[in-house]
């Protein structure tokens, strides 16, 4: 009995290292199982679904990449309102404002448009001073009627009264010479467009024509040629942005922008 039991505890023993090590290989293989398996075949789903496309611009603002640029609509003018505009533009070329941004011009262009506009338009408010045998060879125009025409076409006035090119300041006035003879000069507005908030855009054709030009200023090439006299020529073209102003009840336009067409 007691070989037959040590014989039992041997055949327990040794099947029991048997399952062990059965196991221990098993559990081996599944590690190595595991461990083989390529890095690349693990992947996580980083797609995003139902999120519209989107645009980032050189100034990092993001916008919908469908968007549209809002259309500028065409004015159609009137034989009153064209006429208006003309001689509204017809203003400025004929005192040769030079061409400025944004509302950003020079002191010096303001006080020489006003000058040229109180001689060309307002002869009343030139005073005379001085005369040289009988004969005015000078005209002043006080500086505060400069001011009213900025206001009135700019909607802004110098900054600070100075002696320009031509024209000397001193005591409240500017100093001119008088003089006659100058070219005709006026301008034709050819189209307009809204650009909201009040504010249009214009595009004008400058003539300039003789001193003696009597012709229709609001005519055609086809009319002037008709008339049998100095036919004006075209200068230039300017593109203007206006804005529409209130000026005590009455509806006027004050000028923001005058650049020179480059087409």
């Amino acid at each position: 009995m007691i070989k037959l039991n040590n014989f039992t505890r041997v055949v327990t023993v040794t099947v029991t290292l048997v399952v062990i090590i059965v196991l221990s290989v098993g559990c081996r293989k599944k590690i190595e199982t595991i461990k083989t398996i390529p890095a690349k075949e693990i992947t996580k789903d980083t797609t995003v679904k139902n999120k519209p496309n989107v645009e980032v611009n050189g100034n990092d603002k993001i916008k919908p990449p469908d968007s549209k640029k809002s259309e500028i609509k065409k004015i159609a003018m009137n034989r009153n309102m064209k006429k208006q505009l003309d001689t509204f533009f017809s203003n400025f070329s004929e005192a040769y404002v030079e061409p400025f941004e944004n509302g950003n011009i020079s002191d010096e262009k303001l006080i020489r448009f006003g000058i040229f506009h109180v001689i060309l338009n307002d002869e009343k408010l030139i005073e005379n001073k001085n005369k040289v045998n009988n004969v005015e060879e000078y005209g002043y125009i006080k500086a505060e009627n400069i001011d009213n025409k900025c206001l009135y076409y700019f909607g802004k006035k110098p900054q600070k009264h100075i002696t320009i090119k031509g024209y000397t300041y001193e005591n409240g006035y500017y100093k001119f010479p008088r003089a006659s003879g100058e070219q005709y000069t006026f301008s034709q507005i050819d189209k307009l467009f809204d650009l909201g908030n009040d504010k249009y855009k214009a595009e004008v054709s400058i003539y300039n024509a003789s001193s003696g030009f009597t012709g229709d200023s609001h005519g055609t090439m086809d009319q002037w040629k008709l008339d049998g006299q100095d036919i004006p020529k075209l200068n230039k073209k300017i593109n203007a942005v206006i804005q529409k102003n209130n000026n005590n009840g009455k509806t006027t336009y004050i000028l923001k922008q005058y650049v020179d067409d480059k087409k």
